[in-house]
């Protein structure tokens, strides 16, 4: 298994917009990619934060079966017809998603019924 945890930045005032395509993508990636295992987004949450994050940031935090399927992903139908349609809704740059990215090996650590998503829209 591999995960990553990414940021992006949504252009300021199309949050909203951003947050609602991304729900989307959420969507269309738990319904037909099957060897993604997680795929949360979050919006940043400034109070509390250290270093506080700017407010148009978006947390990422996936999981896949493999690196493989990761790439599958990133360069899949789902992602980049996506991506084609709604990058003007993120921060770029040259024209490409501007983005920073780690990607992690769970040695430990568990997810609670309430963390795989109910009670979330």
């Amino acid at each position: 298994m591999i995960s990553i945890v990414t940021k992006w930045w949504c252009v300021p005032g199309r949050e909203q917009e951003a947050v609602a395509a991304l729900t989307d993508l959420v969507r269309q990636v738990e319904d037909g990619e099957p060897d993604t295992l997680m795929y949360c987004l979050h919006t940043a949450e400034v109070e509390g934060s250290l270093p506080p994050p700017t407010p148009n940031e978006v947390i990422f935090m996936g999981a896949w079966t493999s690196r493989e399927a990761f790439d599958d992903h990133r360069n899949g139908k789902i992602f980049t017809d996506w991506l084609e349609q709604h990058l003007d809704l993120f921060v770029q740059n040259d024209n490409r998603l501007y983005v920073s990215a780690e990607f992690a090996n769970r040695f430990a650590g568990f997810v609670r019924g309430a963390a795989i998503g109910e009670g979330k829209p």
